[in-house]
């Protein structure tokens, strides 16, 4: 007996294929994807948004070459007979090799180094008189390496780097006019090194750098140099506080602008207290180095600081209590040694204030005669004396500056590389102000105090050749407002009232 079939019920497709029109053959089959192919459209912008978060380059891909396998191979095979015959030697490459390839490959690494390592030149020349220069030009390396990548901000240009750049030229035209040979060319250099910090300072703080981190450092380092100072004048080692730079009169130019400058970060750290110790120092440091210059623009930082209300009267007060009891404590711990100091500075005082008296109609007199261009880079140290109606009787040091910031920059450079000079300084304080009349921000008014402070003290020593003035000037030029910054309160939370 035969069983009848079951029909079966048609599946979707048969229905679909007797409904479709004639000729269609049904859906057409999609072969499935690799999960490579179907992740990396994922992927590939998560990549992309990492390293531009990263400022990293998008470098193209390249074909492996012998020299990739072969140079590795051959590091590690140096290494491993170094490591077995020399391992101390080794090891002291190597951790070398990693700070010299960090500064070469991160550049804001490098200019807080620069920045941490200026206030202990005179220890870093006895390692090695190459190290600080070797330092700027590492730093300026860095910054090119970086920028081949691209720029570090898109900032408009600052003004700063426009009266740096007119300071250039007129440096250029005057040492082409007066060739002064290898004084000149000394000079002219270290003019270079100074403006190529300059440079580089403001573009990296202007770009990945925070201004407060680099002023964190320099407060840091200036502290642990006074404390060293310190340290050795108590030793007996020094009849002034100097230590990691040689002559007093520099050190206390180090230090002058970190006092403001700790008052200024001290608002943006977790704690304040370590600030406050940081500037109780290295104030005393300053007062230990019996500079006049230096403690004049001390009193011209603090009046300005009272003035705009930055600095409350109480702080002001409570600051000078702290220096006096420091003072008299050390005047009654060590009173031979204080007794000697103040002796020595007091037999000098007036034989220094009648050679500067000298020096500065020396310079004055080489202005008025060549008063454009002046004589040149270096024409100070090789033509003062010319200019001089009389020598002192004692010189047991040489007279090879003017002990004036001003008059040996007008008399090397004339008056039209003393207007380019002033113009740096004074268009770096502008910014500052503008930032600390907008915001309210403490870093910026401590720059302003600290320009104003240095540039008094300037004019009485020759400071043109050291870092603090061309530090300031690239916080100026990074703190500046420009039309494009969005308003941006730092802290100040009523800005009638002043900072702590």
């Amino acid at each position: 007996m035969v069983t009848p079939s079951t029909p079966s019920t048609p599946s979707t497709h048969e229905v679909g294929r007797e409904l479709a029109p004639v000729g269609w053959s049904g859906p057409p089959t999609v072969a499935p994807r690799p999960l490579v192919a179907t992740t990396m459209p994922l992927i590939l912008p998560i990549k992309q948004r990492r390293r531009r978060r990263l400022h990293l380059p998008h470098w193209p891909s390249r074909v492996p070459t012998w020299w990739t396998v072969a140079g590795p191979l051959l590091l590690a095979l140096v290494v491993g007979f170094g490591s077995g015959y020399v391992p101390e030697k080794m090891l002291l490459l190597a951790v070398g090799a990693a700070a010299l390839g960090g500064l070469l490959l991160r550049v804001e690494w490098a200019a807080l180094a620069v920045v941490g390592t200026a206030v202990f030149e005179d220890y870093l020349v006895q390692v090695d008189p190459r190290v600080v220069k070797g330092l700027a030009v590492l730093l300026i390396g860095s910054w090119l390496l970086r920028r081949c990548a691209g720029r570090l901000h898109s900032r408009p240009r600052s003004a700063v780097l426009v009266a740096a750049l007119v300071f250039v030229v007129v440096l250029l035209l005057s040492t082409a006019v007066h060739n002064n040979g290898t004084t000149g060319l000394a000079v002219l250099l270290r003019y270079a090194g100074f403006l190529g910090v300059l440079f580089v300072l403001t573009d990296v703080l202007r770009g990945i750098l925070p201004p407060v981190r680099l002023a964190r450092v320099y407060v840091a380092a200036c502290a642990l140099a006074s404390l060293c100072g310190i340290v050795s004048y108590f030793l007996g080692e020094d009849r002034r506080v100097g230590g990691p730079i040689g002559d007093p009169n520099d050190f206390a130019f180090f230090l002058l602008p970190a006092i403001a400058l700790a008052i200024g970060v001290r608002r943006s750290g977790k704690r304040r207290w370590p600030y406050d110790l940081a500037a109780a120092v290295i104030a005393f440091g300053v007062i230990g180095t019996l500079s006049r210059g230096a403690l004049l623009g001390a009193a011209v930082m603090l009046l300005f600081g009272l003035l705009t209300r930055m600095v409350r009267v109480r702080a002001a007060v409570g600051l000078l209590v702290v220096l006096g009891t420091a003072v008299s404590f050390t005047a009654a711990a060590f009173p031979e040694l204080v007794d000697v100091s103040l002796h020595q500075k007091s037999y000098v005082a007036g034989q220094n204030v009648s050679e500067r008296l000298d020096l500065w109609k020396a310079a004055g007199q080489m202005t008025v005669e060549n008063p454009v261009l002046g004589l040149g880079p270096g024409s100070f140290s090789l033509y003062h004396r010319d200019y001089m109606g009389s020598l002192p009787v004692d010189i047991n040091h040489p007279l090879d500056v003017a002990h004036n910031t001003w008059l040996e920059a007008s008399s090397e450079l004339g008056f039209a590389g003393l207007l380019a000079l002033v113009a740096i300084f004074l268009v770096a304080f502008a910014g500052a102000w503008s930032r600390w009349r907008r915001d309210h921000d403490p870093l910026a008014g401590a720059v302003c105090a600290a320009m104003l402070g240095t540039m008094t003290a300037a004019s009485f020593v020759s400071e043109q050749y050291y870092l603090p003035l061309w530090l300031l000037s690239a916080f100026g030029a990074a703190l500046a407002v420009h039309r494009s910054d969005p308003v941006e309160p730092t802290g100040a939370t009523d800005p009638t009232r002043p900072t702590r």
